[in-house]
Protein backbone atom coordinates (compact mmCIF):
# COMPACT_ATOMS: atom_id res chain seq x y z
CA UNK A 1 0.00 0.00 0.00
CA UNK A 2 2.96 2.17 0.80
CA UNK A 3 4.51 1.76 -2.58
CA UNK A 4 0.80 2.21 -4.59
CA UNK A 5 0.52 5.29 -2.31
CA UNK A 6 3.83 6.80 -4.01
CA UNK A 7 2.79 6.00 -7.58
CA UNK A 8 -0.75 7.48 -6.43
CA UNK A 9 1.01 10.99 -5.56
CA UNK A 10 3.46 10.98 -8.26
CA UNK A 11 0.88 10.32 -10.99
CA UNK A 12 -1.34 12.77 -8.95
CA UNK A 13 -4.19 10.66 -8.71
CA UNK A 14 -6.03 10.56 -5.20
CA UNK A 15 -5.30 8.22 -2.90
CA UNK A 16 -7.77 5.15 -2.25
CA UNK A 17 -6.45 4.17 0.50
CA UNK A 18 -6.51 7.28 2.17
CA UNK A 19 -10.68 6.62 1.70
CA UNK A 20 -12.09 5.54 5.15
CA UNK A 21 -12.17 1.79 5.33
CA UNK A 22 -10.13 1.16 2.14
CA UNK A 23 -6.94 0.01 3.49
CA UNK A 24 -8.99 -2.23 5.91
CA UNK A 25 -11.04 -3.94 3.07
CA UNK A 26 -7.43 -5.08 1.61
CA UNK A 27 -5.79 -5.98 4.47
CA UNK A 28 -8.84 -8.13 5.48
CA UNK A 29 -8.84 -9.44 1.95
CA UNK A 30 -5.33 -10.50 1.94
CA UNK A 31 -5.73 -12.04 5.13
CA UNK A 32 -9.28 -12.77 6.68
CA UNK A 33 -9.62 -16.87 7.06
CA UNK A 34 -12.77 -16.33 4.88
CA UNK A 35 -10.70 -15.09 1.65
CA UNK A 36 -7.19 -15.42 2.27
CA UNK A 37 -7.11 -18.60 0.08
CA UNK A 38 -8.73 -16.43 -2.99
CA UNK A 39 -5.81 -13.62 -2.27
CA UNK A 40 -2.81 -13.72 -4.01
CA UNK A 41 -0.31 -11.47 -2.69
CA UNK A 42 3.30 -11.26 -4.54
CA UNK A 43 6.20 -9.17 -4.94
CA UNK A 44 9.68 -8.85 -6.88
CA UNK A 45 12.66 -8.63 -4.59
CA UNK A 46 15.84 -7.15 -6.50
CA UNK A 47 18.51 -7.08 -3.77
CA UNK A 48 16.72 -5.12 -0.89
CA UNK A 49 14.43 -3.15 -3.10
CA UNK A 50 10.87 -4.28 -3.18
CA UNK A 51 10.57 -3.66 -6.82
CA UNK A 52 7.32 -4.68 -8.05
CA UNK A 53 4.00 -5.37 -6.10
CA UNK A 54 0.37 -7.31 -6.47
CA UNK A 55 -2.59 -8.05 -5.18
CA UNK A 56 -4.39 -10.51 -7.27
CA UNK A 57 -7.59 -12.78 -6.51
CA UNK A 58 -8.35 -16.26 -7.37
CA UNK A 59 -11.75 -17.59 -8.21
CA UNK A 60 -13.20 -19.99 -10.77
CA UNK A 61 -10.36 -20.76 -13.36
CA UNK A 62 -9.64 -16.80 -13.55
CA UNK A 63 -6.64 -14.59 -11.66
CA UNK A 64 -8.00 -11.05 -11.34
CA UNK A 65 -4.95 -8.57 -11.40
CA UNK A 66 -6.28 -6.07 -8.88
CA UNK A 67 -3.58 -3.40 -7.34
CA UNK A 68 0.14 -3.60 -8.59
CA UNK A 69 3.05 -1.00 -8.29
CA UNK A 70 6.32 -0.91 -8.87
CA UNK A 71 9.06 1.14 -7.51
CA UNK A 72 10.06 4.36 -9.57
CA UNK A 73 13.52 4.24 -8.77
CA UNK A 74 16.57 4.12 -10.16
CA UNK A 75 15.25 0.58 -11.01
CA UNK A 76 12.16 1.77 -12.90
CA UNK A 77 14.19 1.72 -16.37
CA UNK A 78 14.25 -1.58 -16.15
CA UNK A 79 10.46 -2.65 -16.09
CA UNK A 80 10.09 -4.38 -12.96
CA UNK A 81 6.25 -4.01 -13.01
CA UNK A 82 6.51 -5.80 -16.21
CA UNK A 83 9.13 -8.42 -15.17
CA UNK A 84 6.84 -9.21 -12.37
CA UNK A 85 3.51 -9.60 -14.50
CA UNK A 86 4.66 -12.00 -16.83
CA UNK A 87 5.95 -14.28 -13.83
CA UNK A 88 2.40 -14.05 -12.91
CA UNK A 89 1.54 -14.26 -15.92
CA UNK A 90 3.57 -17.62 -15.94
CA UNK A 91 2.20 -18.42 -12.58
CA UNK A 92 -1.50 -18.55 -13.50
CA UNK A 93 -1.11 -21.03 -16.54
CA UNK A 94 1.00 -23.13 -14.45
CA UNK A 95 -2.04 -23.59 -12.11
CA UNK A 96 -4.85 -23.80 -14.72
CA UNK A 97 -6.33 -20.78 -14.66
CA UNK A 98 -8.40 -20.43 -17.94
CA UNK A 99 -8.76 -16.47 -18.01
CA UNK A 100 -6.09 -13.40 -17.15
CA UNK A 101 -8.63 -10.59 -15.87
CA UNK A 102 -6.89 -6.80 -15.85
CA UNK A 103 -10.19 -5.40 -14.22
CA UNK A 104 -11.20 -2.45 -14.55
CA UNK A 105 -8.75 0.50 -16.00
CA UNK A 106 -7.97 1.05 -19.72
CA UNK A 107 -3.59 1.33 -18.92
CA UNK A 108 -1.64 0.82 -22.02
CA UNK A 109 0.12 -2.29 -20.84
CA UNK A 110 -3.59 -4.25 -20.96
CA UNK A 111 -4.09 -3.86 -24.45
CA UNK A 112 -0.42 -5.64 -24.78
CA UNK A 113 -1.73 -8.70 -23.58
CA UNK A 114 -5.39 -9.05 -24.17
CA UNK A 115 -7.52 -10.72 -26.65
CA UNK A 116 -10.81 -9.09 -25.86
CA UNK A 117 -11.87 -5.99 -23.60
CA UNK A 118 -15.73 -5.62 -21.79
CA UNK A 119 -16.91 -2.26 -22.17
CA UNK A 120 -17.75 -0.96 -19.09
CA UNK A 121 -20.34 1.76 -19.53
CA UNK A 122 -21.76 4.56 -16.75
CA UNK A 123 -25.64 5.10 -16.78
CA UNK A 124 -26.49 8.85 -15.45
CA UNK A 125 -30.33 9.31 -15.73
CA UNK A 126 -32.50 12.33 -13.56
CA UNK A 127 -35.88 11.16 -12.34
CA UNK A 128 -37.13 14.39 -11.30
CA UNK A 129 -36.48 18.20 -12.70
CA UNK A 130 -33.77 18.48 -9.44
CA UNK A 131 -32.00 15.30 -10.40
CA UNK A 132 -31.35 17.06 -13.89
CA UNK A 133 -29.71 19.98 -12.06
CA UNK A 134 -27.32 17.57 -10.92
CA UNK A 135 -27.29 15.16 -13.63
CA UNK A 136 -26.61 17.65 -16.49
CA UNK A 137 -22.94 19.22 -15.01
CA UNK A 138 -22.29 15.28 -14.35
CA UNK A 139 -22.83 14.34 -17.96
CA UNK A 140 -20.76 17.23 -19.20
CA UNK A 141 -18.09 16.39 -16.93
CA UNK A 142 -18.20 12.84 -17.98
CA UNK A 143 -18.09 13.70 -21.91
CA UNK A 144 -15.34 15.78 -21.30
CA UNK A 145 -13.14 13.35 -19.55
CA UNK A 146 -14.08 10.56 -21.95
CA UNK A 147 -13.19 13.28 -25.22
CA UNK A 148 -9.48 13.53 -23.19
CA UNK A 149 -8.52 10.29 -22.76
CA UNK A 150 -9.54 9.62 -26.20
CA UNK A 151 -7.27 12.05 -27.64
CA UNK A 152 -3.69 10.87 -26.98
CA UNK A 153 -2.12 14.94 -27.05
CA UNK A 154 -5.24 15.64 -25.19
CA UNK A 155 -4.50 12.68 -22.61
CA UNK A 156 -0.73 12.84 -22.43
CA UNK A 157 -0.77 16.55 -21.30
CA UNK A 158 -3.63 16.18 -19.04
CA UNK A 159 -1.32 13.38 -17.47
CA UNK A 160 1.36 15.22 -17.24
CA UNK A 161 -0.57 18.20 -15.64
CA UNK A 162 -2.19 15.67 -13.53
CA UNK A 163 1.38 14.61 -12.40
CA UNK A 164 2.75 18.28 -11.78
CA UNK A 165 -0.19 18.59 -9.41
CA UNK A 166 0.37 15.32 -7.33
CA UNK A 167 4.34 16.66 -7.27
CA UNK A 168 3.34 20.30 -5.82
CA UNK A 169 1.00 18.45 -2.84
CA UNK A 170 4.19 17.13 -1.77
Amino acid sequence: MAQKTRQFAHMGVGNLFARPGHAEFYRALASAPATRNLAHVSRLDVGTTVAAVNLGLTWRGCYYHLLASYDNGELSRFGPGTAHLHELLHQAVDRGFKAFDFTIGDESYKRDWCDSEIKLYDHIAAATWRGALIAMPLLAAQRLKRWIKQTPVLWAAASKVRAWVGALRK
